[in-house]
């Protein structure tokens, strides 16, 4: 159904959790579903973003940018950070840059 709207859109929002509340598990099972949104994007109308949010942290970060996500929504992640919202925010970036210059999988195994 997305391909038939994708050309009007400039965002398209990808659950990872179950939507209504915060502090939720991310669903692993989403980010084959962020690949095929970035692929269809890429197709259709490329410079539309792919928003995720829910159980955005350091660990599933670099996944759904791997996987083709260019907004992430943190709440928990950065607000409930003992170590403040300033560090939180400093690892969430640094664990993205690190995904996205990361070489690919073929890549690493040529070396």
């Amino acid at each position: 159904m997305l391909d038939e709207v994708a050309c009007d859109l400039d965002q398209v929002l990808v659950m990872t959790v179950n939507p209504g509340f915060g502090h939720q598990h991310f669903i692993g099972t989403t980010v084959p579903k962020i690949a095929r949104v970035r692929q269809l994007i890429e197709r259709l109308k490329p410079e539309c973003d792919v928003e995720v949010d829910g159980g955005i942290d350091t660990t599933t970060a670099p996944l759904v940018v791997r996987a083709g996500a260019t907004v992430l929504v943190a709440g928990s992640a950065i607000f409930g950070e003992r170590k403040g919202v300033s560090a939180a925010m400093t690892g969430l970036r640094m664990a993205i840059h690190d995904a996205e210059h990361e070489p690919e999988p073929a890549e690493q195994s040529a070396h």
